[in-house]
């Protein structure tokens, strides 16, 4: 039930991808979710689609994960085409959102499959420093992110742990309404278990003397190439493109 669900998790692959600046990774992701939210073509988004794929393909990670991915969505996708059909909606805007939410989703699960979990959160103190002139506290927002997008694979590790405990014990999960009525002897544990971790996170951070206010130098270089302003420009461009095609119709 659980084995779909691939946010948070990092595969240190040798990549182009890979090899990115982190700030550039997070730009790039933000253009493009701009972009997939501006384009109401369908041609448009199935360029976008093939240019999900692309990227998908230089990451070098095993196709079946990002498949998993996308299986994972085939409930809301559901939820989606039926919600609009009984409202009679359009075939080729149905077809634009659901493709949409797919390179969404690839995309954004690009960053975080590719991205180690300390330069993410670089990536994303440094794209949102700007915010610091007006008093928000950019450190600790992207500690707290990156923190919580770790925590998740973490976490379902740990509900089909108890899973799979329960389900030795007489607990089934064979149909939705007895997942419904297992559910609630899942949660009571997994909350303990959460605690627990981030206390134990804390206590860790306090013994090695970590201060979220304090001058931080990383173990990388997180050196800025060339490819990285390319991979900018491109999106950039794709963006403007969009917004010009858009105004013009």
């Amino acid at each position: 039930m659980l084995d779909n669900v691939m946010i948070g998790r990092y595969y240190p692959i040798k990549s182009q991808v890979h090899q990115m600046n982190s700030l550039a990774k997070i730009i790039c992701t933000f253009l493009f979710v701009i972009l997939s939210l501006i384009s109401s073509n369908l041609v448009l988004n199935s360029l976008l689609f093939l240019m999900v794929i692309i990227i998908v393909l230089m990451s070098k990670i095993e196709l079946k994960i990002y498949l998993k991915i996308i299986s994972s969505l085939k409930l809301f996708i559901l939820f989606i085409i039926v919600i609009n059909l009984i409202f009679k909606v359009s075939l080729s805007l149905i077809a634009v959102m659901v493709i949409r939410l797919i390179i969404i989703v690839l995309y954004t699960s690009v960053l975080t499959l590719t991205t180690a979990p300390t330069e993410l959160t670089y990536g994303l103190e440094q794209f949102l420093s700007p915010l610091k002139y007006i008093g928000v506290p950019v450190s600790k927002i992207a500690l707290i992110l990156t923190l919580a997008i770790r925590f998740i694979p973490n976490l379902l590790d740990e509900s089909k742990r108890i899973m799979k405990a329960q389900i030795s014990r007489g607990a089934r999960y064979d149909s939705f309404k007895n997942k419904m009525i297992s559910l609630k002897y899942l949660i009571v544990p997994l909350f303990m278990i959460t605690f627990k971790k981030a206390d134990d996170l804390a206590q860790t951070m306090e013994v090695r003397l970590f201060s979220i206010n304090s001058k931080k130098n990383n173990y990388r270089s997180n050196k800025w190439h060339l490819y990285d302003s390319y991979m900018i420009l491109i999106h950039s461009c794709l963006l403007l493109a969009v917004i010009v095609s858009e105004v013009i119709k």
